[in-house]
């Protein structure tokens, strides 16, 4: 079976109950939440009578083993291995292409050094549940530590389980003016330096 990349933990459980008979998703989610972020998204063959211990031991190992070669860049790029993988998870949840995902990266980690809330929309998936479009201003008041928008910083932990390349994204942010950006109805990104530009183009795009 496949489990895509950014699946969360409430998505992986679903895959799973699906293709494996007499599935415990309660059990797998209880023990799941601890490791949301590290179970690799890849196509995995499990047993007919595989466990959620032993399903989830596979999954954070092929973590393990696809990142290792990384964790140097990890270290040299000066942030935790958590950071980075709440990073990438951000990341692979905004923006699908990999100019995308380096641009975007340059700018969330921007508006962390600026003391600027990262106000992103793909956390609310932890926050209510849903992410864009649908979104709409009482959302944004929710007291939860993944609401990007009201506490500045990394929220308090991944929102799902990011690809390789999110991963890479992340420790390899592109520089640019830009402070916002948007991604339209056919997913295509487009870029502002300032939120009078960022408004023009909600007005261009996403009416």
């Amino acid at each position: 079976m496949t489990i895509p990349e950014g699946s969360t933990i409430y998505e992986v459980a679903k895959i799973l109950n699906k293709n494996i008979s007499n599935f415990n998703e309660a059990l797998f989610l209880d023990l799941a939440k601890e490791k949301e972020g590290y179970l690799f998204p890849d196509t995995y063959f499990f047993l007919p009578n595989s466990s959620p211990e032993e399903i989830i031991s596979i999954m954070t190992k092929n973590f393990e083993s696809k990142t290792s070669s990384l964790l140097p860049t990890v270290e040299e790029f000066g942030k935790s291995l958590k950071d980075v993988v709440i990073m990438a998870s951000i990341i692979e949840r905004e923006v699908m292409t990999p100019e995308d995902r380096r641009m975007v990266s340059g700018i969330l980690w921007k508006r962390i050094a600026i003391g600027m809330p990262l106000q992103v929309d793909a956390a609310f998936i932890y926050v209510n549940g849903t992410t864009t479009p649908g979104l709409a201003l009482k959302d944004l008041k929710i007291d939860s530590p993944y609401n990007t928008y009201l506490y500045k910083g990394l929220p308090i932990g991944p929102i799902g389980n990011p690809g390789l390349d999110a991963i890479r994204a992340t420790l390899e942010p592109k520089s640019s003016p830009n402070l916002y950006y948007l991604s339209d109805k056919e997913g295509v990104t487009h870029y502002a330096r300032t939120f009078e530009e960022h408004k023009e183009n909600k007005e261009k795009y996403l009416r």
